[in-house]
């Protein structure tokens, strides 16, 4: 006797119940409806559990989350003006900047002082508001008198390029704007500028690199001077939550300006339009560590110094920390 098709097909039908297999239409259909699962990279030191996302589950992507997939990732410490991440998240850090002028330069040694406030807000999935400068400033130089006041305000945006959450990769590019509001006799104030930048991000299981490269241009160019800059850092989780992290970054003076008799150019912190600048380079390293207590909270820490002659502009040593209070 020959069995009808139809028949037998209700037949595997039933028999997968019974064994309790799921019939396959079901299954594609879950699979269809299940949201994408992120990457199980990295953990946390304290606990897993974030206060934004008390039920746990999966995080949508969007307002205020942001990006989804990223979130091992441990963010720049060094440069923090300029060194962007390519995350795209909700979070506010506080900073902590002690800065020493080398005794050989222009500037004649001394120090500064910086507590600052950065905030990022996620807009969108890609699109992200950052707020990069801000903060009041203590310094101290023997070439100038010693003063504090507030820094100049940037903000701009940034919008996620590429991101590939399973080869734990992502690309970034944004444009900042810097109003020249700060107070002059800490060195602030001196010029507006535009710094577009690109980021990138790559994780390779416990080790994470990270880079950076950003072009800052003057409104005026007769009151500020073309920088280059580019920034790298890399991580490695030794522990969940923990890593020793390195970091190298360089700025190259691409013009002079008509501002100050100077060859030195004030590096990350200031653009002083010096004359004597163009065709200089600055490049420094730092070396510390970062830990993600929870996914809420991330504190990076580190001590960097000049590789090339810091006589030469006004890097000498200095301590950053930085406090990831993240959405």
């Amino acid at each position: 006797m020959k069995l009808d098709p139809r028949l037998a097909g209700l037949l595997l039908v039933a028999a997968g119940s019974a064994l309790g297999q799921p019939d396959t239409a079901e299954t594609d259909a879950a699979s269809v409806d299940a949201p994408a699962a992120t990457t199980d990279r990295g953990g946390f030191l304290l606990t897993d559990e974030s206060v934004t996302n008390p039920e746990g589950g999966e995080r949508e992507p969007g307002f205020l989350t942001g990006q989804v997939g990223f979130e091992h990732f441990f963010m720049p410490i060094g440069n923090p003006i300029y060194f962007e991440s390519p995350i795209n998240d909700t979070r506010v850090t506080p900073i902590f900047i002690y800065h020493t002028f080398p005794e050989g330069s222009q500037i004649a040694g001394g120090e500064l002082i910086v507590y600052a406030v950065q905030a990022r807000l996620a807009i969108t999935e890609k699109l992200g508001f950052i707020a990069t400068k801000d903060g009041y400033s203590f310094f101290n130089s023997g070439a100038f008198p010693d003063a504090e006041g507030w820094n100049d305000l940037a903000a701009g945006l940034k919008y996620v390029l590429f991101e590939d959450v399973e080869q734990d990769a992502v690309i970034t590019a944004g444009l900042r704007y810097m109003f020249e509001s700060g107070k002059d006799q800490i060195l602030q104030g001196n010029t507006q500028e535009l710094s577009p930048f690109v980021s990138a991000a790559k994780g390779f299981d416990d080790l994470q690199v990270m880079g950076n490269v950003t072009w800052r241009a003057p409104l005026d160019e007769d009151r500020g001077n073309h920088v280059l800059q580019w920034s790298g850092q890399a991580a490695y989780e030794v522990v969940d939550g923990v890593a020793p992290v390195v970091g190298i970054h360089g700025l190259h003076y691409l013009s002079d300006g008509e501002g100050p008799a100077l060859s030195v150019g004030g590096v990350d912190y200031a653009n002083l339009g010096s004359q004597f600048v163009s065709g200089s380079t600055v490049i420094w390293a730092d070396a510390g560590a970062a830990i993600q207590f929870t996914p809420n909270v991330e504190l990076g820490v580190n001590y960097g110094f000049a590789l090339t002659n810091p006589d030469a502009d006004i890097f000498h040593t200095r301590w950053t920390a930085l406090l990831q209070l993240k959405y």
